[in-house]
This record gives C-alpha cells, sequence and structure tokens, in this order.
C-alpha cells in the first residue's frame, strides 16, 4: 500500500492448478474435519460468537453435504457505535441457494474479498451496510479521519466486528519515518532508510514494536514491509526503501516480517512487481519502470522471493506501468504480473491489490471495473479505502462478474478459503 490514498497461508505450496496456481478445495471430509479440530483446539464455547457460527455452517457443509455442487444517518462522535446501534447490525446470514465450501453464501463470499474504508465516524448506515455486504476487510487510514483516537480506534474495530458472520481482517500501514498511518497509542518509529544501516536486528525490532501496539488496538494486518529496491535516482521510494542493494533489501525485508509476525500480526510484502524505480507517485498518477524483464527478475524480486520464504502472508500488487511484463494494463490489472508472482516466485498465498481508488487508475479504470479486473486475473483480494458508495459499487461489479462466468465461482472459493484459514491463525 502506497502513502496517503494509498491467510494462514498454506505452506508447503499446493500443486498449481487452474488459473494463477489456485489451490484445489474440498479435500476429503475426514482431513477437513481433523483441521477444524485442530484450528479450535479449545472449548467451542470459548470461541467468538461470530466463529461459533462459522464452525457450526462450516462442520454442517463438511458432514452433511459432502462436496459443493458446480455453481450454476447521523455520525457517532469518535468512531464509536450506540448499544442500540450495533444490536440492529447484528450479523444476519444472507441466503443464497449455495453455500461455498466454507459455509458461506455467495453474497458474504464476495464480502470477504474487499478490504474496505470509509471517512469519519462509524454510523448505523455504514454498519447496516456492512452487516449486508459482509466485508471482510477493514481499513483504517488518515484520510479516513477514524484514526486519530487510539480509544475510537478500539471501538470502531469491535463495532464492525460485531456485525461479522465470519473473521474481519482489521488493517493499516505503520510503516515507520513518513508512514504511519495510526497517530496515536501505537509508537512510530525510524522508516526504512534510516532503520536499513543498523542491520536486520534494529528492523525486527522496530517493526515489532510497531506491530504490537497496532495488535493492542485490535489490527490484524501491517501492510509492510516494502520490499521496492529504490534505484537512486526517482525520488519516490527514496524514504521507504531499505536500500538499493537487493541482498540487503532482503535481509531487512525478511527481519520486518519476523518482527511483524512475533508481534501476533501478518505482514504484506509491497509492491510487486517492484516500486523502486517508478517515475512518479502512484496516488497521482501511473507510473512507469522502464527496466527490462531480466533487471526486474535479477534485482527487483530478490526481495520479494525472501519475502515468499519467510512465509510473508500477503503480497500487495502495485499500479505501475511496466512494459517489459504487460505494455496493455496495469500490473495491478495484468494476468502476466500474476502469473509471475504465482508461477516463477511460486507463491501460493493471498495476493491483494493496491487501493483502488489512487490516481494511477483513475478515471481511465474506475475502482469497480479495475477491482473485477484484479480478481478475474488472479488476485485474492481488492482494497477501496476511503469511500463505501465505491465500496458498494465495487461490490456488485463483482457479484455481476460470479453470475455472468467471467469470475468463477470456483475461483472466488479458493480466494475466500485462503482468507478465513488466514483469520483464523492470529484469532483476535
Amino acid at each position: 500500500m502506497l502513502v496517503r490514498p494509498a491467510l494462514l497461508v498454506a505452506y508447503p505450496p499446493a500443486p498449481k492448478t487452474g488459473i494463477a496456481g489456485a489451490r484445489q478445495l474440498n479435500p476429503p471430509i475426514i482431513d477437513a474435519v481433523s483441521n477444524l479440530r485442530r484450528i479450535f483446539p479449545t472449548s467451542h464455547s470459548k470461541l467468538p460468537p461470530a466463529m461459533r457460527r462459522l464452525v457450526g455452517l462450516a462442520a454442517i457443509v463438511l458432514i452433511g453435504c459432502g462436496p459443493r455442487a458446480a455453481a450454476n444517518s447521523s455520525p457517532t462522535p469518535n468512531a464509536t457505535v450506540s448499544a442500540s446501534v450495533a444490536a440492529s447490525a447484528s450479523a444476519t446470514v444472507d441466503q443464497d441457494p449455495i453455500l461455498g465450501p466454507a459455509g458461506l453464501t455467495l453474497r458474504q463470499e464476495i464480502g470477504a474479498v474487499m478490504m474496505v474504508g470509509f471517512k469519519g465516524a462509524l454510523t448505523s448506515a455504514v454498519l447496516n451496510d456492512w452487516k449486508q455486504r459482509q466485508f471482510g476487510g477493514l481499513i483504517v487510514v488518515p484520510i479516513n479521519q477514524n484514526a486519530h483516537d487510539a480509544a475510537a480506534i478500539r471501538q470502531l474495530i469491535q463495532s464492525v466486528r460485531g456485525v461479522m458472520a465470519h473473521p474481519l481482517l482489521v488493517s493499516t500501514n505503520q510503516e515507520g519515518g513518513t508512514v504511519c498511518f495510526v497517530e496515536t497509542g501505537v509508537p512510530c518509529l525510524a522508516g526504512a532508510r534510516q532503520a536499513g544501516p543498523h542491520g536486520p536486528s534494529a528492523v525486527q525490532s522496530e517493526m515489532s514494536s510497531m506491530s504490537q501496539g497496532l495488535k493492542g488496538l485490535g489490527f490484524d494486518i501491517n501492510f509492510a514491509p516494502v520490499a521496492d529496491v529504490w534505484d537512486g535516482v526517482h525520488l519516490f521510494m527514496s524514504e521507504r526503501s531499505y536500500g538499493q542493494n537487493p541482498q540487503a533489501v532482503a535481509q531487512d525485508v525478511t527481519a520486518a516480517i519476523a518482527g511483524i509476525h512475533a508481534a501476533g500480526m501478518y505482514a504484506a510484502a509491497k509492491h510487486f512487481p517492484g516500486h523502486g524505480s517508478a517515475d512518479a507517485d502512484s496516488h497521482l498518477k501511473l507510473p512507469l519502470v522502464s527496466e527490462s524483464a531480466q533487471t526486474l527478475r535479477d534485482h527487483d524480486w530478490v526481495p520479494f522471493r525472501a519475502a515468499i520464504a519467510a512465509r510473508v502472508d500477503m503480497v500487495m500488487v502495485g499500479h505501475l506501468n511496466v512494459p517489459a511484463i504487460d505494455g496493455t494494463a496495469p500490473t495491478s490489472m495484468s494476468l502476466a504480473v500474476i502469473q509471475d508472482l504465482r508461477s516463477e516466485l511460486g507463491y501460493q498465498g493471498v495476493v491483494i491489490s493496491d487501493d483502488m481508488q489512487m490516481g494511477a487508475l483513475s478515471p481511465q479504470y474506475p475502482p469497480p471495473a479495475a477491482a473485477v479486473r484484479f480478481l478475474e486475473n488472479g488476485g485474492d483480494m481488492v482494497i477501496v479505502s476511503h469511500d463505501i458508495e465505491v465500496a458498494d459499487a465495487a461490490y456488485d461489479a463483482i457479484h455481476a462478474a460470479v453470475q455472468s462466468g467471467s469470475y468463477p465461482r470456483s475461483q472466488l472459493d479458493t480466494s475466500v478459503q485462503k482468507l478465513l484459514n488466514l483469520g483464523l491463525r492470529y484469532m483476535p
């Protein structure tokens, strides 16, 4: 994720099948039940209510049905929500005729692959929209003006979690330095350029401290580390990159991931296929990366390979124009880019987009159309960071793509399963 309007991954990777090497779903029932027992070793009664509902649905689908048949208002101050509003927006299940492998309806699955933010305080209208759409991710960013007070952030997260029928992944961007999206209650330590020269141990310690602060507020994902190798010329990534040497950057990226994991949070390496030599700020326009394909492989992708080896939980695809890979579309809408990530780098985990509301894509690629393209081409989750109405439009566009067959339900199922597995790894 880029600055300012910017799950349990299966290891070892499963065999590559279908689009972008997606994992096959519907394992034998006995294995699935065993997995549920491993995931939930404690008493079922001790789980949060939303998770009890999810486990019950999953057990019914796995044991009773076997494999699935083929799919034919006024703001509340400081982002808090009154008890009456929260109660009126309690989680409900939209009854689609066919449940996915995790026991979710089609509409719930569509929500699950979206990471959404909104401006200002949480209102009953926003919360009810969340209840209906079941967005699987909440992103907190400064432009939304609800990231300034730690107590309000904690209440915001708790309120949205209260209407979920499946795990909610809550994210922000706390890289350090100039990029600290949460301004109170969480330390903002040295950025990559300052921390890098002190070595991997310093990077790990600082990233762990910041991520522990986020975890204390209820966050699950820190969109870090930056795995881009700065080219020493273009200034946009100069402060956020760990440096110009790919091997040194790779060591720091590995350390940063270890620090985030030590805090019990998910890490996301960004911005594939490499933003280090981009000639512009992608918040404003689509940047050009003029490196050759071989340079990208031998230079820019070294830290991403290290991140994958360190079991990074997500890889974020940036909005770039990289003619050496695909001269027809931005990287976030390119099948070739995601195929390189899946096949050449061997990454089978969650692939998430950068924010679809950034200037690199608009107005030529409106967020709903861009979100559909990203998912059709093998991405797993899209970010719409600060407009709930735009998120609703993207949701409807994804639903239409599933109905038309351009985005197959089986592909959606695969992404949802990855995200739900990720959400179970560090349950709040």
